[in-house]
């Protein structure tokens, strides 16, 4: 509301400038040698003011994406903060909203992430940025299903689907792995993790680690002795553990925590 006031108000200023000095006035005591340079440099100033907005904002959310490929979440999730609030556009302070929502879903806070998800869906503003509005669903599916809601991550899921139609589903790997494995489908889990390895291999940081933890999982679940050697190599490959990387999906899920405790992993994180 700020920024679309802020705007108003300059353009209004810009035309009620020109509606007063093309009446004839100041137009007539200026000159068309002065009065003509005015109006372009006020034109010009407009435009240099709200590019230099914008290259803010830009620069703001670059700093955001780059702490988050490198998995500072926390750092990246001050940046997009910031980034929404220089937010020129309805659909910049979106799509910064958005990633705020997945560095908190990343670091574990599923409340507060999906605050940040509810808000950039409502704003509409994201259908402007096609990929993100398909990978969105993913995402609140992940963190319904960290809370133990295990309908409304089937039903992002869903609506993830329809939002991708031909197209491969965006983040959807995780949530669908995690929910075959939690009901009790490990190998319809691993014939998903095997099909779309592409999509398992896009991941990267913690929900990479997550995923190779399900793998490991769904495992031993069809037959640990037989997949011994298998499962070693998966929960070697999740190396260096981090704080908070698996209590985010083992909350409330007392099978996965039993595992993550049998295996020892508590003691690498």
């Amino acid at each position: 509301m700020q920024r679309a006031i802020a705007w108003a108000v300059w353009v209004g200023v810009f035309l009620v400038s020109y509606n007063h000095v093309s009446r004839g006035g100041a137009r007539e005591a200026l000159g068309p040698r002065v009065f003509i340079p005015l109006l372009v440099t006020v034109f010009l100033g407009l435009f240099a003011f709200f590019y230099w907005r914008i290259r803010r904002w830009a620069g703001t959310y670059h700093q955001g994406v780059s702490f988050f490929s490198a998995g500072d979440e926390q750092e990246a999730s001050h940046r997009f903060e910031e980034a929404a609030r220089r937010a020129t556009q309805g659909v910049q302070r979106a799509v910064s909203v958005a990633m705020m929502g997945q560095c908190q879903l990343a670091l574990g806070d599923t409340g507060r992430a999906l605050e940040l998800f509810g808000s950039a869906e409502r704003s509409g503003k994201l259908r402007s940025v096609p990929a993100m509005h398909r990978w969105i669903p993913g995402l609140i599916a992940t963190a319904r299903l960290a809370q133990g809601d295990l309908a409304s991550a089937h039903a992002w899921l869903e609506e993830g689907r329809k939002r991708s139609g031909a197209l491969p589903p965006i983040y959807a790997l995780l949530p669908e792995v995690a929910l075959l494995c939690r009901e009790g489908n490990p190998a319809a889990a691993m014939t998903a993790l095997d099909a779309r390895a592409g999509e398992a291999d896009a991941l990267v940081g913690r929900d990479a680690r997550r995923l190779k933890l399900l793998r490991a999982f769904a495992l031993d679940a069809l037959d640990p002795v037989r997949h011994a050697a298998a499962i070693d190599a998966a929960l070697a490959s999740l190396q260096p553990v981090r704080p908070g990387d698996f209590e985010f999906l083992s909350a409330r899920w007392p099978e996965l925590q039993a595992f993550i405790e049998r295996r020892g992993l508590l003691r690498a994180a």
